[in-house]
């Protein structure tokens, strides 16, 4: 049977679009977020969830006085510091919280650009990820650098939080864009599903660099 002209069209479109989702949806390790509403992007409740991502490796031990650059990789030193709590407010600290973060080194380049458990790499391939645990009055550190802009991704932190008695929270914070940089908080596909207070407040005025924010939980 010969296909009509129109026919083989409408199916080499179709076949593109579902390319395209597919590969939308490897980059970001699952679905795109919804478009938050103007009164959800101003609101600041507890943290909300993004998708885990592409290179999360599992199995990563507790890293030394938050220190997540032991390899010295190149880039703008900054500490991250705040609270894990209970709750909507600041009332119900969690002690012994495991804060884990990986995120891209600044060149836009994952340590490795690859996932699944810690036993398939060699040492010297991991880097720029780890866990911090929360003190007493369920404060944390993270010692790190800036993380790089990469195709179709503002620059931002991958975490996931746990505590005893709540579910895992796999979540992102986002950078603000710097000079050159090709996306925004507000034209990042990820972004658009998160409250405007996961956009890191960063102050460069010091050495490292500071910034701030309180996982609710």
């Amino acid at each position: 049977m010969k296909l009509s002209r129109r026919t083989i069209l409408f199916a080499s479109a179709a076949a593109a679009a579902v390319v395209a989702t597919a590969a939308n949806f490897m980059r970001m390790g699952g679905p795109a977020r919804r478009t938050l509403t103007a009164a959800e992007k101003n609101a600041c409740a507890l943290t909300v969830e993004a998708v885990e991502g592409p290179y999360w490796v599992s199995g990563m031990p507790k890293v030394t006085d938050g220190n997540l650059n032991t390899s010295n990789l190149p880039g703008t030193a900054i500490a991250v510091t705040g609270f894990v709590y209970d709750g909507l407010d600041n009332s119900k600290p969690v002690a012994g919280a495991e804060v884990e973060i990986w995120h891209a080194d600044n060149s836009g380049n994952y340590h490795p650009n690859g996932n699944g458990p810690i036993s398939g790499y060699k040492p010297e391939e991991l880097a720029l990820r780890g866990t911090v645990v929360t003190d007493a009055n369920g404060a944390y550190t993270i010692n790190t650098i800036f993380p790089g802009e990469y195709t179709g991704r503002v620059r931002h932190y991958h975490f996931k939080i746990r505590a005893a008695g709540k579910p895992e929270l796999t979540t992102q914070l986002i950078f603000p864009a710097r000079a050159g940089d090709s996306l925004t908080f507000d034209t990042d596909d990820i972004a658009e599903g998160l409250p405007n207070c996961q956009q890191l407040v960063v102050d460069e005025t010091s050495t490292p660099a500071k910034a701030q924010f309180d996982f609710r939980v």
